[in-house]
């Protein structure tokens, strides 16, 4: 019995009437062939039962990895930072916006930054922005302030934000597995000897990573036996007063955290760290260099969310999705001067 002959996208081509980068794009939802075209090409490959050889679709994504990329469009870093706090001092989303960067070159496109808080700036006038300069995908940083609002058309482009810090509208996100970190920073903790871990932040932090921090501490913390449950300190903002009563009172061995300054004030009440008790961020700002605790792999979850971004693109996935996607990267544990086995 003769075998059937494998449609191609040359003869889907020569039925379409246009070249074969052309099938090639519109097959790929690319951007650049309009709606219209996509549709009508995509239609024909239908009826011609085409479907894609694998072989050939790995060596063609193999190819795009070893030879430089050539140019596909213009992205945008989106910030709504004002400008009296730059968010390029806070290491951790400098290393989002590095990873990404690097990973949008790797895959042909430019990162552009542009900041919803510039002097005389409004949503309406970026969106048109935008759309003149036929920018595609839009990467949206953290927010200032957690269950914020933009009053933005995401319509005509395809968007991801970083965490769960914008409530409204929804999108899809790139965000550190918080849960799992304080899982994982718990079972470390204890497995080098420490018995009382007390967690201690401000309320913000923890609206900002959607309370996972503090979920996850409350269900790791049920493992222990009640005499070493010690509550949870959260407040907004978190004081040095309140936070000194809390560890005068409860004495854990070893404290979870957020902020460097809960560092700084044991030192200024001249408690001894790690000797006295130890100490643990849930996001270090050093990749272990000093302290202790989990590594958000920051420039990783940069480069997945260029890589979440250009996918939306290629397949013309624009405007708020009705089901939003969440893509988690888990954290390392790295450790850092400011816990020590305990004896």
């Amino acid at each position: 019995m003769a075998k059937a002959t494998r449609i191609t996208q040359k003869d889907l081509a020569e039925k379409a009437g246009v070249t074969q980068a052309t099938v090639s794009l519109a097959l790929s939802n690319h951007f650049s062939i309009s709606p219209e075209t996509r549709a009508r090409i995509q239609g024909i490959a239908e009826k011609m039962g085409y479907q894609p050889d694998p072989y050939l679709s790995g060596l063609s994504a193999y190819r795009k990895r070893v030879r430089s990329p050539r140019f596909q469009a213009t992205l945008a870093w989106l910030s709504n930072y004002p400008a009296s706090t730059p968010w390029k001092q806070q290491s951790t989303l400098l290393n989002y916006f590095e990873g990404a960067k690097e990973r949008a070159r790797e895959l042909g496109y430019q990162l552009e930054e542009h900041e919803l808080t510039a002097p005389g700036m409004t949503s309406a006038r970026l969106e048109r922005i935008f759309a003149a300069r036929n920018i595609p995908g839009i990467l949206l940083m953290p927010q200032p302030k957690a269950g914020m609002q933009l009053d933005f058309c995401f319509d005509r482009f395809s968007a991801v934000s970083f965490g769960y810090t914008l409530e409204k509208p929804q999108l899809h996100l790139v965000a550190l597995q918080q849960f799992r970190s304080v899982e994982t920073a718990f079972r470390k903790l204890i497995s080098l000897g420490y018995r009382r871990p007390g967690l201690a932040m401000a309320l913000e932090s923890d609206k900002r990573a959607d309370r996972n921090w503090s979920a996850a501490f409350w269900m790791s913390q049920r493992q222990l036996p009640q005499r070493d449950r010690i509550p949870l300190l959260l407040q907004q903002p978190l004081h040095r007063t309140t936070f000194m009563k809390w560890y005068q009172r409860y004495r854990p061995d070893v404290i979870i955290s957020m902020g460097t300054y809960v560092y700084e004030w044991l030192r200024a009440e001249g408690v001894a760290v790690p000797e006295e008790t130890g100490f643990s961020l849930l996001s270090v700002p050093d990749e272990g260099a000093f302290y202790s605790g989990i590594w958000e792999n920051p420039r990783v979850i940069g480069a997945k969310a260029v890589d979440f971004l250009v996918d939306l693109v290629h397949r013309n996935e624009c405007g708020c999705p009705t089901v939003p996607l969440s893509m988690l990267v888990s954290g390392t544990w790295v450790d850092g001067k400011t816990i020590r086995a305990q004896t």
